[in-house]
């Protein structure tokens, strides 16, 4: 008999993660955004070493050899000053990148906190004792994508990009709970999301999750495509995140409508912005 197939999860973080901070935005950013996100791509195992290949053709036509970044390509810094200084060059890698987004293997998927309306919804609960934002939001994300993998006959393998030890470490625990005692959340509140059990997670998660560096092509695709889903909650008209819309690459976007809210992209907390 064949080995299971798998799908492989490409995770990146985005974000505030922590509880607090002082002066209302979030440290240094300039578009309001106070959020902590986890996501990225969502791919079948087989498709791997084909998307790796684009990447590679995407960034060798465009003499890129450093590492594609959501943030510098956004503001136009450091290995990416060029965007703002030869407009043709620039012109020539956006369009391009959008034909990569159209052609891409796999989904978009994640899990979206607002801060705010998280600090709202259980600070006065639990005050300290609260839930870091990375925690929520990686029991969160896994776990959604581990239905996709059952719903599919499939194993879920986890790749997250390398933040610290300390978050690191913080990761692998996240998931060896998830594993050993199921999901984190209230029964009753989250029952209406059909969450999955210790055993189930245990017979379709990695034993623990593999980190990898901002060099590996795909954890770069991951940073790339997790910012457009958090700007376009705020924002639903944010050109990069109407790509991800028209070309079928969210998650939702092959849900029935009975299963978005399970498994679909999460917006959690959104509560103050009334975008739930």
């Amino acid at each position: 008999m064949g080995r299971t197939p798998s799908y492989h999860l490409y995770l990146d973080d985005s974000g505030n993660r922590l509880l607090d901070n002082k002066g209302g935005k979030a440290p240094g950013r300039n578009d309001g955004l106070d959020y902590f996100a986890l996501g990225g791509l969502l791919i079948a195992s087989e498709d791997v070493d084909l998307e790796i290949s684009r990447y590679r053709a995407l960034t060798e036509k465009h003499d890129i050899a450093y590492p594609l970044h959501s943030h510098k390509i956004r503001t136009r810094k450091e290995e990416f000053r060029w965007l703002e200084s030869d407009p043709d060059r620039a012109r020539l890698f956006y369009k391009d990148f959008e034909q990569y987004i159209h052609g891409m293997s796999g989904l978009v998927t994640g899990c979206v906190i607002d801060r705010p309306g998280y600090n709202a919804r259980f600070q006065g609960k639990y005050g300290d004792q609260r839930w870091e934002p990375a925690k929520s939001a990686y029991t969160i994300a896994v776990e959604r994508a581990a239905k996709y993998a059952i719903i599919n006959g499939r194993k879920l393998i986890v790749y997250v990009e390398q933040t610290g030890k300390h978050e690191d470490r913080e990761i692998s625990e996240y998931h060896s709970s998830m594993r050993n005692s199921g999901m984190i959340f209230d029964d009753e509140k989250s029952s209406k999301y059909s969450p999955l059990d210790a055993d189930s997670l245990r017979n379709t998660l990695s034993v623990r999750p593999s980190f990898v560096t901002k060099k590996h092509p795909l954890a770069q695709i991951a940073d790339m495509v997790l910012y457009p889903i958090v700007k376009g909650k705020y924002n639903p008209s944010y050109p990069p995140y109407r790509i991800l819309v028209e070309s079928k690459k969210l998650i939702d976007c092959v849900l029935s409508d009975d299963l978005v809210s399970a498994i679909g992209i999460k917006y959690y907390c959104f509560d103050r912005l009334a975008l739930t």
